[in-house]
């Protein structure tokens, strides 16, 4: 049995939609965290190595050369997902984040955003932004990290939030 035939895989789910393939292009928009700030604490979560998954010098590139330069290695697909993905992606005013996002929605092959973040830094006024981008008709995904729901181990790995949080974050997101 293929996996496919049991399980609605995300990039089978776009295809069908959108006719062709969707890929997601890793954006930096330089953010940083309140684990690393000393908001809440420095040097991040136990986990935090960022520099596996993101290239840190791609946060000196507009956002615009990001997507160019991304999009001109991927041959199996024509329009995009724009992923800010690097620390905490919420994590800076709402005004940035709308020039940010704004940014990559503007280009003609984005067809929309997926946006990681911490549970702790999705305020409400960030909600209402990501809404407006829906009710535009683009795509939003809201990637909230959880790497725990036991309340001990968020403290020991150094989250500097709790499951609550996340519990109430991801009904807020749910009910837009």
């Amino acid at each position: 049995m293929q996996l496919h035939t049991v399980v609605n895989m995300f990039g089978a789910d776009l295809q069908r939609r959108y006719g062709e393939k969707i890929h997601k292009i890793t954006l930096h928009g330089g953010f940083s965290c309140p684990n690393r700030d000393g908001t809440f604490g420095r040097g991040g979560c136990t986990f935090c190595n960022v520099a596996s998954f993101a290239d840190e010098n791609a946060q000196y590139d507009s956002i615009e050369e990001q997507l160019s330069q991304q999009s001109g290695k991927i041959t199996r697909a024509k329009r995009y997902l724009a992923y800010f993905q690097a620390y905490t992606s919420t994590y800076a005013e709402v005004e940035l984040l709308r020039e940010m996002y704004e940014s990559a929605l503007t280009q003609a092959d984005v067809v929309g955003l997926c946006v990681g973040t911490r549970p702790d830094c999705v305020p409400e006024a960030v909600l209402e932004l990501l809404q407006s981008y829906q009710q535009q008709g683009y795509e939003v995904w809201l990637e909230l990290g959880l790497q725990t729901a036991h309340d001990k181990t968020l403290k020991r790995i150094n989250r500097g939030h709790d499951f609550a949080c996340y519990q109430a974050t991801t009904r807020a997101a749910r009910e837009r």
